[in-house]
């Protein structure tokens, strides 16, 4: 299998934290959950979102909120409330920000969050108290028992829902956030936004209807496998609703998949069995990309031959795709429906460093 893949770890020195969470993002996305909001009841003593590890109790409307992990620093932000204090996430520029954040909260709170700083024994809970938060969350994580426990010292905390590293859909997840800041009318307004423009993509490129396509991943040097992502994968998910139809074949990727994962692999020797019009992956770098179109199997494949595929090595362009919220769909989706278009027509694309 291409890209060995472990849950990500967030919390190495930097070299290595990129290296790690690369690889890592590279094969993230959604499990196979479908019930990924939390069960949310209204209580006399605040709200009550219930999740992997028990219960959490927000007595009042939270206003210094803590927001750790991939996407919930998004959805905070875009709710209303500028997050007190972020991880740094692979995807960020030299800011330590990813793009569309950093861009979104300049410009609605004139001031960034304070970045916390990683460690190698699980989050850095001196960092975070020092934020005086009345709300953590970190649904996009492995947070373990004990380490929940401790945040939960400093303040209410909310963890994943369902399963470590599993953050639903971008949907669900944008509600659980919404229901936890007392937010729920304007999370479905930032949901029905988005949800337009999709819409509004698809209908100006009515030449996406029925083509089909495989959401994958660049060979490493020597793969004999080329990895790809499943139904429920975010990536499919979005460009499905851009018009594009899976390929045929989701079915025996499905039938391959191993435990709960959300992609697999599909030996080079049975890839011409593979029906699509367009191939879309994500890669370590341009070269990676270069050297799986010209892989001597992979460059005669219905998709590659016709020049019909995108590849993306940019590292935010890849973490806004594949860890989806609000805020990024606005930033990578009309270049994503741009470079499809020209696939279409033959005119590959790989973008990256």
């Amino acid at each position: 299998m291409p890209h060995a893949f472990a849950r990500p770890n967030a919390r190495r020195g930097s070299a290595l934290l990129a290296a790690v969470i690369a690889t890592a993002l590279a094969l993230a996305g959604c499990s196979a959950a479908t019930g990924d909001t939390g069960s949310t009841t209204a209580s006399t003593d605040g709200v009550v979102i219930e999740h992997a590890h028990g219960e959490t109790v927000i007595p009042e409307k939270p206003e210094r909120i803590v927001a750790l992990g991939w996407m919930t620093p998004d959805i905070v932000a875009a709710l209303g409330t500028n997050p007190v204090g972020i991880e740094e996430v692979w995807g960020a520029g030299e800011s330590g920000y990813q793009p569309w954040f950093e861009d979104y909260v300049s410009e609605a709170y004139g001031e960034m969050p304070e970045i916390i700083p990683f460690t190698d024994d699980g989050p850095n809970y001196e960092a975070i108290k020092s934020l005086k938060p009345d709300l953590i969350l970190s649904l996009y994580s492995g947070v373990t028992d004990i380490e929940y426990e401790r945040l939960t010292e400093i303040a209410p905390t909310v963890p994943y829902i369902e399963g470590a590293w599993n953050p639903g859909t971008w949907e669900g997840m944008t509600r659980t956030v919404g229901k936890a800041m007392s937010e729920e009318a304007k999370a479905e307004e930032l949901i029905g936004e988005t949800d337009d423009l999709i819409t509004s993509l698809a209908d100006a490129h009515p030449e996406f209807d029925d083509k089909s396509f495989v959401w994958g991943l660049t060979l490493n040097e020597g793969g004999t496998d080329l990895g790809v992502y499943l139904e429920y994968d975010p990536r499919v998910r979005i460009t499905e609703a851009l018009g594009f139809t899976s390929t045929s074949a989701m079915d025996s990727f499905l039938a391959s998949a191993e435990g709960d994962n959300w992609y697999t692999g599909v030996s080079l020797e049975q890839l011409y069995d593979v029906d699509a019009d367009l191939f879309a992956a994500w890669g370590g770098s341009a070269e990676e990309g270069t050297y799986t179109v010209e892989n001597a199997v992979v460059s005669r494949w219905a998709p590659i031959a016709a020049g019909s595929y995108v590849i993306y090595a940019d590292a935010a362009k890849a973490s806004a795709i594949s860890a989806p919220t609000v805020l990024s769909l606005q930033y990578v989706l009309p270049g994503y429906v741009d470079d499809l278009a020209a696939a279409l027509q033959g005119e590959p694309t790989i973008d990256g460093k």
